[in-house]
């Protein structure tokens, strides 16, 4: 069973993200936004409610190869 909630803290800038392996901070509004989580810094762009979007890795660890 999976489990995720999002809880706005400043409605279109600040929301914490929740799930059973960990939390997150969203800072920015839709379309645009960095995600702050234990994998790294993300910055998400898109157009909101088309589906399209990019999101690339900022910061953090990255994956080691065997």
């Amino acid at each position: 069973m999976n489990f995720r909630k999002r809880i706005t803290l400043i409605p279109g800038l600040l929301k914490v993200n929740l799930s059973k392996t960990g939390a997150s901070l969203t800072i920015g509004p839709d379309g645009c936004n960095v995600n702050i989580g234990k994998k790294g810094t993300y910055l998400n762009t898109g157009i909101p409610g088309s589906g399209l979007y990019d999101r690339k890795k900022i910061s953090g660890r990255s994956k080691q190869k065997p």
